[in-house]
């Protein structure tokens, strides 16, 4: 039988602050990347295009959801202030792109109105969003 040697002392560690500091980080992870991904961007069910493009991010961006929303750059707006929030925009940088997302089921009158305004705004650069069209392998 072997007895401790009593100048030996036997070495533990407390995994418990460990386990809470892992299970917090976890924690804020998942808060964070839902977040992140409720608020990045607006449900549109844009038309499908042959020459659809990723878009940079430092260009303006109007988005019209299918119930006649606006949003200017992620954010509600009234429709008669986008004119103004253009020209704001375009004092800084007047060759900015705005970039025009609308939902297929938007009424044609309705983005071309949209379209008025952005250009009484001063925009001379106005491109329409669409989705890449899918290839079907039949």
């Amino acid at each position: 039988m072997k007895f401790p040697h009593p100048n030996k002392k036997s070495a533990s560690f407390n995994l418990t602050p460990l386990i809470d500091v892992v299970f917090l980080l976890l924690i804020f992870f998942m808060l964070t990347t839902t977040f992140i991904n409720l608020e990045s961007r607006i449900k549109v069910n844009l038309p499908t295009g042959d020459f659809a493009a990723a878009e940079p991010s430092e260009n303006i961006t109007l988005t019209i959801t299918e119930n006649n929303t606006i949003y200017f750059n992620g954010k509600l707006i009234d429709p008669l202030k986008i004119t103004e929030n253009v020209a704001t925009e375009l004092e800084n940088d007047p060759e900015k792109l705005v970039i025009l997302e609308a939902d297929k089921n938007v009424l044609h009158g309705k983005v071309i109105r949209v379209m008025d305004l952005i250009k009484k705004g001063g925009a001379d650069r106005i491109a329409i969003a669409t989705k890449p069209t899918e290839i079907s392998s039949e």
